[in-house]
């Protein structure tokens, strides 16, 4: 592809608004008229369908070593060292191969019964009460405390997951003062400590839990080491927040559409296509970055090398040309091939975990109350440039069974 034409831009680029119709609505225009898009600032961004879905399988053109690497000694080299999402191949291939041979369907089908039990310690937790905080009692702690206790960490390091999940979190809600990161930056520190002291107490005294396991693992004579264990660790927490946001999400959807909701009060078996479209309808995600290794050509644009590119994920899951009537939250909808969990080979490496750990979350919660409704005055919505979800929902319950 080298010396093609740079193709002009569509259309007038506009900046999106900073509110969640806004953002949904500027998604749908930058879609329907034109997928491609060259912003003033030199930034690529692809919107529609079927161009995504070729950006996020073209590996080789779209690199995702997109953040350069932190000084040697900061500690935000935890998210790198052993983070499949910012790794190319051959590299993210061969980590991802040794994770595989641990974290197998076998393996995650027989985390159910601790899942189950965790979702159930904190619903005990907010049976009684007819207003919660939903996401600081019940959403983010049942995702964090399960990779937690998957990983193997005793109880207290599963608070201190708790507490980091939920300073990672915050990075996305507009009311964060500037002060967010540092705070990040600080507590990295401290689980990056901890992460290393916990390893090393797992390879003298090997237990049944996945850290262990990936001690273990070895694909070809090669095996991991502490800061690609550690940073796996926390590739999994971090990648756990699409598990929080949905769930997050899913009370939304059902509060925005009671309709639905009855629906599916009526017939617990859509659990399963409801958990689909609530990631279609609200992409936890809104957009990744990839940069161009090489002039690639896509969508009738050339986009030369070097050049950073936004892939708007929940621009494709609400085009028309996808999904029909994308803008109706239909929880039946089928096929629903959305990329709210990406594509190719960087698809979330816990999807299997993710689903199973949402949909006995939002079971168990259907199941137990007669109605809920979110208090949109004192929840905090995230911004929805970066994420669609909230930092804290609001939740008015109505139990079956309060204790």
């Amino acid at each position: 592809m080298k010396g093609s034409r740079v193709a002009t831009r569509a259309a007038t680029w506009t900046d999106p608004p900073a509110d969640e119709a806004g953002v949904v609505a500027w998604l749908r225009e930058m879609c329907d008229s034109g997928s491609i898009r060259h912003d003033p600032n030199g930034d690529w961004h692809i919107f529609g369908y079927a161009d995504v879905l070729d950006a996020l399988s073209n590996h080789a053109a779209f690199s995702n070593a997109v953040v350069g690497p932190p000084p040697e000694d900061s500690p935000m080299n935890l998210y790198r060292t052993g983070n499949l999402s910012w790794m190319d191949p051959p590299r993210h291939r061969q980590l991802r191969a040794l994770v595989n041979r641990v974290f197998t369907p076998r393996y995650v089908a027989g985390l159910e019964p601790m899942v189950i039990a965790t979702v159930e310690e904190f619903l005990d937790k907010i049976r009684s009460a007819d207003r919660i905080a939903y996401v600081e009692e019940y959403a983010a702690p049942v995702v964090s405390t399960v990779i937690a206790r998957m990983v193997g960490i005793p109880p207290g390091g599963t608070r201190l997951f708790r507490q980091w999940s939920k300073d990672l979190m915050a990075l996305a809600d507009p009311e964060t003062t500037n002060d967010g990161l540092q705070t990040v930056f600080t507590n990295t520190q401290v689980i990056g400590l901890y992460l290393r002291e916990f390893i090393q107490k797992r390879r003298r005294d090997p237990r049944d839990d996945l850290t262990s396991g990936l001690i273990a693992a070895e694909v070809d004579g090669e095996r991991l080491d502490d800061a690609e264990i550690a940073g796996l660790i926390a590739h999994l927490l971090a990648t756990g927040q699409a598990a929080t946001l949905t769930l997050v999400n899913a009370v939304i959807c059902l509060d925005q559409h009671p309709a639905a909701t009855a629906r599916l009060r009526s017939d617990p078996t859509l659990l399963g296509t409801t958990v689909e479209e609530v990631m279609r309808f609200r992409n936890q995600t809104t957009r990744l970055t990839r940069r161009t290794v090489e002039d690639v050509s896509i969508g009738g644009h050339v986009i030369p090398a070097g050049q950073s590119v936004s892939i708007w994920l929940a621009a494709a899951n609400r085009d028309p040309r996808a999904f029909p009537d994308p803008d109706t939250f239909d929880i039946e909808r089928a096929p629903n091939p959305h990329l709210a969990l990406g594509h190719g080979i960087h698809y979330c490496l816990g999807t299997s975990l993710a689903r199973m750990e949402i949909g006995i979350a939002l079971d168990r919660l259907l199941r137990e109350t007669r109605h809920f409704s979110v208090d949109y005055a004192t929840s905090r919505l995230l911004d929805p440039r970066q994420m669609f979800g909230a930092n804290e929902i609001s939740l008015r319950v109505d139990w079956l069974d309060p204790r």
